[in-house]
């Protein structure tokens, strides 16, 4: 006789939805990208004076091979390629990321002309002290807000990672180049390079997306983008001397290593609780926030009052902008398809390795005399 018993259900996980929180997120963001300008001006001046100081020809050329990259003819030249191999083949979503990359490229320049004589911020070589007035200005030289080229490198790395989702830490990443080497090279202020992200990739989530979708695409974008952006502006704020680093060395190491430690040890627990067979809720708090508590590791290792706030606003933003279900592997990770005890380790590395390579930038002479 065959076994009419039902199947034994699969062992429950737990879930945390977040609840979605669109103003406040909207409203948080706000907040930080106020703070990370008025914080980055004051570095703008000291970040070129120490570009300045590196003279080595390698620097110069790498700088010149990031300008080349994000000029425009170059990326008309990639997008057209990528028609042209779309045409060619009958591939639609190299058709259409031609077409769109085209349009966000021409649309983001449209933009950035506009604000850039509109407020009319003098290039660092026509920079003198510290005053400067927003006047609209159609002088050569008075165009340094936004950057154009990182707008234009922004807009169409946005494009291509919404339709060639696998390789868009490379899309990014060269983008990001780009942005740099305007900085290194003395054309731009790193604020101006910040400006260009965000009227690049606004710009670019505009074009490729319906209207009806542009507040969930927005929320998410700045859930998911805003870690990364503060990640490289604490960066930039232990690099550049300036007032406001309270702790010292030693003892930023020392705090922060003990909350990602802990953060780590909490995420590992939850993460094998829940790979138990049979296992069910495992505790009471949600499973973002030891993530969360590394986070907030790793920005205390800089030592720095000013970039313990902006993480701080950032989890608030990414733990309330999270909309999907958590589970032990998240789907859109690059780490996904893997152990998750191996993911937790090698997010545990990767912040283990930004620590040090804090310490050795704040306690070390990286930088030249």
């Amino acid at each position: 006789m065959t076994d009419q018993s039902p199947a034994s259900p699969s062992p429950r996980r737990p879930q945390f939805l977040i609840r979605q929180s669109p103003l406040v997120v909207f409203g948080l963001s706000g907040l930080l990208f106020f703070g990370l300008f008025a914080s980055l001006a004051l570095v703008d001046g000291p970040t070129l004076q120490i570009v300045h100081g590196f003279t080595h020809p390698a620097i110069d050329h790498i700088g010149n091979v990031g300008n080349h990259l994000g000029d425009g003819l170059t990326l008309v030249l990639i997008s057209l390629g990528i028609g042209a191999v779309g045409f060619q083949l009958g591939w639609p979503t190299w058709k259409s990321a031609c077409i769109q990359t085209l349009l966000a490229h021409g649309v983001s320049g449209l933009f950035t002309q506009i604000l850039k004589h509109t407020i009319g911020r003098p290039r660092p070589r026509l920079k003198q002290g510290q005053d400067w007035e927003i006047a609209p200005s159609f002088e050569s030289g008075w165009d340094s807000f936004p950057s154009g080229h990182t707008t234009a490198s922004f807009s169409v790395a946005t494009v291509l990672a919404h339709y060639f989702p696998n390789a868009r830490f490379l899309w990014f990443g060269l983008a990001a180049f780009g942005g740099i080497c305007r900085v290194i090279t003395g054309a731009h202020f790193p604020t101006d390079v910040l400006g260009g992200i965000l009227v690049g990739i606004g710009t670019a989530l505009i074009i490729i997306h319906p209207p009806d979708k542009w507040k969930k695409l927005s929320q998410h974008t700045l859930t998911h983008g805003l870690p990364w952006l503060v990640t490289a502006f604490g960066m930039v704020w232990i690099i550049v001397p300036h007032p406001g680093i309270e702790l010292e060395p030693s003892l930023s190491l020392f705090l922060g290593l003990i909350a990602i430690g802990v953060g780590l040890g909490f995420r590992l627990w939850w993460v094998r609780e829940l790979s138990s067979p049979g296992s069910s809720s495992p505790g009471r708090f949600p499973p973002q926030w030891p993530r969360l508590l590394m986070g907030l590791g790793l920005a205390t290792t800089t030592g720095s009052g000013v970039v313990l706030g902006a993480s701080l606003i950032t989890g608030m933003i990414w733990w309330m902008g999270n909309q999907y279900e958590l589970t032990t592997e998240d789907e859109n990770s690059l780490l996904a398809g893997l152990n998750p005890i191996w993911i937790e380790a090698i997010i545990g590395l990767g912040m283990f390795f930004l620590t040090l390579l804090t310490f050795i930038i704040r306690s070390g002479s990286l930088l030249p005399a």
